[in-house]
């Protein structure tokens, strides 16, 4: 690494930030169905940051449970107005303090994919899953007992590999251990189907057809991170998500969530 690298990387995201400042100033919603995916709030001690987020959005949207979510873009369907239905990744348990709560208020829920071994993993798993994996330092992980009484709420849990593992390997035995044995160890514990996968990292190179293959096969449902323009990657089968941290400026949400999608 250039010893300027980390002062262009620190410049580089300030003019990012304020370029999105502007666009998003005037940018709205557009009509569609919007899947917005989060990972953390910058403090938990903070809800008032995600809660205010909410009620921005609020204005310009309609909020929707993330189930009708997925059937309107299953139908092809092309609503006349933006509705907004909400997932997260890796299962901090900000998602069970903060934003189950908070969405619930909002009268809408939430699909929460979670590594089972994360959830049981102890203290030398959890600080290496959060300093290596994930880079997301001093995470605790939301445990069964958490993630049964949400899906007793109504919020739907889902499946993100047992180690956040990147599945865009040739090895099919581990392929299938990390996405099939996944949703088994989620069944057994919440005694209820999984018909939810994301794939770690999100971004189409992240995975390929031999893994979506797999996936397909064990899940009802499948989520990426990328190619948002698009409700669909890789032939129809995975269903794409758009990328939001709940800390995030409302405008920054605004413009990614301004372009017109299409089915193509």
């Amino acid at each position: 690494m250039k010893p300027n690298s980390t002062l262009y990387q620190r410049l580089r995201g300030i003019a990012r930030e304020e370029i999105l400042n502007i666009l998003g100033a005037w940018a709205t919603p557009a009509p569609g169905i919007h899947i917005l995916n989060g990972h953390r709030i910058a403090t938990e001690k903070e809800p008032d940051t995600f809660r205010n987020l909410l009620e921005n959005l609020s204005h310009d949207v309609c909020f929707i449970r993330i189930e009708e979510a997925v059937e309107c873009i299953m139908r092809k369907e092309c609503p006349d107005k933006p509705l907004v239905a909400f997932t997260f990744d890796d299962g901090f348990m900000e998602c069970y303090d903060i934003f189950a709560p908070l969405l619930e208020e909002f009268g809408v829920n939430a699909l929460f994919f979670v590594n089972p071994n994360y959830v049981e993993g102890d203290d030398a798993y959890i600080e290496y899953f959060n300093n290596h994996t994930v880079l997301t330092e001093g995470k605790q992980p939301m445990r069964w007992s958490h993630l049964s009484e949400l899906a007793n709420r109504g919020h739907m849990i889902g499946a993100h590999t047992l180690d956040h593992y990147m599945i865009n390997t040739d090895d099919e035995d581990t392929l299938r251990h990390q996405i099939v044995t996944c949703k088994t160890v989620i069944e057994q514990q919440l005694q209820q189907p999984c018909h939810y996968f994301a794939f770690p990292y999100g971004k189409l190179t992240h995975a390929n057809q031999r893994s979506i293959d797999i996936a397909c096969k064990a899940y009802k449902y499948v989520f990426s991170q990328s190619d948002y323009k698009h409700y669909f990657s890789f032939n129809g089968k995975v269903l794409n998500r758009r990328h939001f941290e709940p800390f995030w400026p409302i405008q920054h949400i605004n413009y990614f969530i301004s372009c017109n999608k299409t089915y193509e």
